[in-house]
């Protein structure tokens, strides 16, 4: 079971207030800051002020547990006449019980003023006040409102809303931050590490997670309640969720890399191949690996080449283990190392790579990395001739011609050689043509 979370109905998380002549350009950014950290923000914005004090501001006060007053030079002087925005919309928030949070901006507060209300200065006076720092450190001290102030409120105010509501109790987990929608109704936001608890009715309720960073990460379920007297933990994994959309991105991305190149468009297959590579596409990883190697796209460079071959080899990509095994045993982009290419070697013979079988069997072969072994050469290029590769037909030839690893045969020699022939090995002509086809 992947899910679950309240039966809470809050449009917004926080309102924002401001004077617009000095408060316009520190709302707005603040603003945005809280909404990259998946709050859901209401700006007061001047488009709504139409004169009256619209029911759509009330609305949006109502909806937010949290009235933020933005308080910039001046911004309260105004606030001795009794139709002014600013002043009812603190006064709304003051009569509706709202969590206060005072915005002192790089600390230039310098007090009320005094003919204004008693009833303002006292209400907005007996909040702790947050500095943000809007000329530097602007993070850092958003962040301390956030973990001091904005995170406790919220869950105070969550848990006031359920505590007069019935229903099962559900500790909500997640591992990524969401919005749970109850018949695609938006209930509640989840973030990582809080302790979110939610009721729910007894009965089936179809609930869904949105992430917050990426609405495409989504997740749909249905939640039983047997018994409103229950308590439960539940818990949303968005993360497996994320990592299938970004693993099929990265299947696109590295087949239209494939596509550029056969079409020889080898910097398009590069640029396709990098972002699916850095996505963790083993396939991209290894086939950017080659564009290293070889140099196409891009300027050969075998220590970039072994890079993204080990990175697709750690994957259990057998292609990528064979060709990192080839550059150990050459010493390209590494130090040379035969017992090492062994070791790809045989990881990628495990899975039944033609082209690494008959590198194995050339280890044997000569001796390198392993204990010399003709018997055990022609085992391995036999299981990759048998697959149809023909450089290993052709070894098979030259063992079989020779007596190396089996019994001097002629006529078998022949055999893998005319294999070999046929599928381009010029090497293999000449032999057969020793050998009087």
């Amino acid at each position: 079971m992947e899910s679950v979370t309240p039966f809470i109905v809050m449009a917004y998380d926080i309102f924002i207030s401001y004077r617009r002549d000095g408060g316009k350009e520190l709302a707005r950014p603040l603003k945005s800051e809280l909404e990259l950290r998946g709050y859901r923000v209401f700006l007061d914005f001047d488009e709504l002020k139409d004169g009256v004090f619209d029911r759509r501001i009330m609305e949006a006060i109502d909806a937010a547990p949290i009235f933020m007053v933005i308080l910039s030079p001046h911004a309260l002087d105004r606030c001795a006449n009794a139709d002014d925005w600013v002043r009812r919309e603190i006064e709304y928030a003051l009569e509706h019980d709202r969590h206060f949070i005072p915005i002192d901006p790089d600390r230039s507060f310098t007090g009320f003023p005094p003919d204004i209300p008693d009833t303002l200065k006292a209400g907005l006076g007996q909040h702790q006040f947050s500095q943000v720092m809007f000329e530097q450190l602007f993070k850092v001290s958003v962040d301390k409102m956030v973990r001091e102030r904005i995170e406790p409120l919220l869950q105070r105010a969550g848990r006031t809303a359920m505590q007069e509501q019935g229903g099962a109790l559900f500790h909500v987990e997640t591992d990524l931050p969401c919005r749970i929608l109850k018949f695609g109704k938006e209930l509640c936001t989840v973030r990582p590490g809080s302790d979110t608890v939610i009721r729910l009715r007894k009965g089936r309720h179809k609930l869904e997670a949105v992430c917050l960073d990426c609405p495409d990460d989504r997740l749909q379920w249905v939640q039983t309640v047997e018994d409103n007297e229950m308590e439960d933990l539940l818990t949303v994994e968005l993360r497996p969720v994320r990592e299938r959309r970004l693993a099929a991105e990265a299947d696109v991305l590295a087949e239209r890399g494939q596509t550029a190149y056969d079409a020889g468009d080898y910097a398009e297959a590069v640029k396709l191949w990098c972002e699916a590579a850095e996505a963790g596409n083993r396939i991209a990883q290894n086939s950017l690996g080659d564009c290293y190697y070889y140099g196409k796209g891009v300027a050969k460079d075998y220590t970039e080449a072994v890079k993204w071959y080990r990175k697709a080899a750690e994957q259990g990509y057998a292609s990528a283990q064979n060709n990192l095994g080839w550059c150990y045993k050459h010493g390209y982009g590494v130090e040379q190392d035969d017992a090492e290419a062994v070791k790809w070697f045989r990881k990628a013979v495990e899975q039944g790579d033609a082209v690494a079988q008959k590198n194995l069997g050339g280890c044997y072969y000569d001796g390198e990395g392993v204990e010399q072994d003709y018997a055990e050469a022609v085992k391995w290029y036999r299981k990759a001739a048998e697959q149809g590769y023909a450089v290993a037909q052709f070894e098979m030839g030259w063992c079989y011609k020779h007596g190396y690893g089996v019994p001097k045969d002629l006529a078998e020699a022949k055999r893998w050689y005319r294999k070999a022939a046929d599928a381009g090995i010029q090497e293999a002509k000449k032999h057969l043509a020793e050998l009087g086809r």
